[in-house]
């Protein structure tokens, strides 16, 4: 049973390949995402299939800490994060398209699959899902932004607010 499925994009004034050096700039996330506290990474350096990292994030007005592990790699196209919240599995997918403009279009989709949860959870989820849904739209709205203004920012390019779609 899908949670909730979020589907956002952004223009940046930078190509695929600085957007992707963000993007990809797990080290940094607490340096680049407002949300972000931390990261440590579990695996050696670089970002492909199979890199891991521990990220603390403030979310919902506390803090915590997850796991995520990069299960899908295509540079400097797409990559997917997926982690595990207790019963739930979240999957964040990010494309880097560029436009015919010199901009770049990075979308993101985010689907929260909550299959393992009680019935009395699921009962929960559809009473008050929405509350969830908007904080992580939130979330991830600030996500987009923080990186194209990073992405902008190393590439020199003019930082006017957009914002994510």
């Amino acid at each position: 049973m899908t949670g909730h499925v979020i589907h956002l994009s952004t223009s940046i004034h930078a190509s695929p390949e600085a957007v992707w050096d963000v993007l990809t700039d797990v080290p940094h996330y607490g340096d680049i995402l407002r949300s972000v506290k931390s990261t440590r990474l579990l695996t050696d350096d670089g970002y492909d299939v199979g890199t891991a990292w521990v990220e603390e994030r403030t979310f919902f007005g506390h803090h915590g800490q997850e796991e995520l592990r990069v299960t899908d790699s295509d540079a400097p196209r797409r990559t997917i994060h997926e982690t595990s919240l207790r019963h739930d599995a979240i999957r964040t997918a990010y494309s880097v398209q560029p436009n015919r403009d010199d901009t770049t279009r990075l979308l993101v989709t985010a689907t929260m699959d909550v299959t393992g949860r009680s019935t009395a959870e699921k009962a929960f989820w559809n009473a008050f899902g929405g509350h969830s849904y908007n904080a992580t739209r939130r979330m991830l709205e600030q996500d987009l932004e923080d990186i194209r203004v990073e992405t902008e920012r190393r590439s020199g390019a003019a930082t006017g607010r957009h914002r994510a779609s």
